[in-house]
């Protein structure tokens, strides 16, 4: 819902401030900076130009789309430390409320309830007080905690007594209140209360000891485990989606284990364990964080260019020779074995692939790291294994260029006619100056050579 701004600017307070902090030291690794894209840029100076909270949503949702969520959460994060604003808090908090850290999103919302500027917002029907409480409300009820969200859809009644979706809120919650605190999930709420609950249950399975959460997305959570029967550290990818979708996504879910099942390469993440009953998978275990945290950490530089461009293109040749294309290839889902430096890589993340490339449509994976024949609209766009080349040597450039931005060029919907040798630095090691021009030209064919 629009939110109506508030006269002037927040009041310094430190418990949003504290809230605001504690975004950032959960996102900022791995989040895109506005130097190294010009979407977060935009979105940076917008901020700066006091845009209107409706374009600001805008701009995050597109840029949630084509994947740089955290990116553009910690660029609003950190602009509102400094400028805080109501209805930009709210912004964040239902981003952060939306299965990407629903703890964070919640107490947010919360200090920005406690705020006097919001409060005084009360009486207006669009305003601050009653977006936080309905944010709040549907929140916690999607966590499983009824109790709470009814507060929150009370507190709105006593305003509006005719609030239509707060009182569609408090039936649901007085009826999960009467069967005993059961509840739907809609599959989205990726929660740290799962965690907890998942530590305590387990998997349904003895085999694994399950440790903590390595990471988190709409329909699963990667959890770092323990395998008691052959003594290692596993990756265990658990399905959490549930309600009206959570058949399909099971589907898709585990039609991404059978292509990773049929992969044979030491760069791919290695398909150890598959419990449909138990809705998880259990894959090799990556220490070393995704491509762009290790560049990040210093892990790896542009010197690393030839052996990581001749692994990732291992990886890809394996990948086509078991009849896939991957059509998602990018740092987050490059991974690095081991926390140390000269550590391969490997490819994850399989969801978006296809099992046979002449089935469904190539409109899929990251803008910036689209092939340029797969941006343009229409039936004929289909992904190949040329495609996923031309990805591959998308990231190959980002991590020849570093410390610099790739060009602007890769962040245009319509950019078709591109030049690789005006971008390719000239002097790369062990030829790969010229591998990448062909990776990133338009001849389908000489990407493989």
């Amino acid at each position: 819902m629009p939110i109506e701004p508030l006269r002037g600017d927040i009041r310094a307070d430190p418990a949003l401030d504290h809230q605001l902090r504690a975004v950032l030291a959960r996102l900022s690794e791995g989040a895109e900076l506005p130097r190294e894209l010009p979407g977060i840029a935009a979105l940076a100076r917008r901020l700066v130009e006091g845009a209107p909270a409706s374009e600001i949503d805008r701009q995050i949702r597109d840029l949630s789309h084509a994947g740089y969520v955290r990116g553009a959460l910690v660029s609003l994060a950190a602009h509102l430390r400094l400028r805080p604003r109501p209805d930009l808090v709210l912004v964040l908090a239902r981003e952060l409320c939306d299965a990407l850290a629903p703890d964070l999103g919640v107490e947010l919302a919360r200090a920005a309830l406690a705020l006097p500027e919001v409060e005084d917002s009360r009486w207006q029907p669009t305003g601050a007080y009653a977006a936080a409480n309905l944010l709040l409300g549907d929140t916690l009820l999607d966590r499983g905690d009824p109790l709470g969200a009814l507060r929150h859809f009370e507190a709105l009644l006593a305003v509006d007594i005719d609030h239509a979706r707060a009182l569609r809120g408090w039936s649901t919650a007085q009826r999960r209140l009467g069967r005993g605190g059961a509840h739907a999930s809609r599959g989205l709420a990726l929660l740290e209360g799962l965690d907890a609950t998942e530590l305590v249950a387990g998997l349904g399975v003895d085999r694994y000891e399950l440790g903590r959460p390595l990471g988190r997305g709409r329909h699963a959570v990667v959890y770092q485990a323990f395998d008691r029967r052959v003594g290692r550290d596993v990756a265990i990818k658990r399905l959490v989606a549930e309600g009206s979708d959570g058949r399909l996504v099971s589907a898709r879910f585990f039609a991404e284990a059978r292509t990773l099942a049929r992969v044979r390469s030491p760069h791919v993440v290695a398909l150890l364990d598959v419990q449909p009953a138990h809705r998880f998978v259990a894959l090799s275990l990556c220490r070393g964080g995704n491509l762009r945290v290790a560049v990040r950490k210093r892990l790896l530089g542009p010197a690393d260019l030839p052996r990581v461009g001749a692994q990732i293109v291992s990886a890809l040749r394996a990948v086509h020779a078991a009849g896939a294309v991957h059509r998602d290839i990018k740092p987050a889902n490059i991974l690095v074995r081991e926390a140390r430096e000269g550590s391969p890589v490997a490819l994850a993340d399989f969801g978006l692939a296809l099992a046979d490339p002449r089935s469904g449509s190539g409109h899929a994976g990251t803008l910036r790291y689209l092939a340029p024949e797969l941006r343009s609209p229409g039936p004929a766009a289909r992904a190949t294994p040329a495609s996923d080349l031309f990805s591959a040597g998308v990231v190959l450039l980002e991590l020849a260029l570093h410390p610099q931005p790739l060009p602007a060029v890769f962040d245009q919907i319509g950019a078709a006619a591109f030049d690789p040798e005006e971008h390719v630095p000239k002097d790369l090691p062990d030829g790969w100056t010229d591998r990448l021009v062909r990776m990133l030209g338009p001849d389908l064919a000489a990407r493989a050579g």
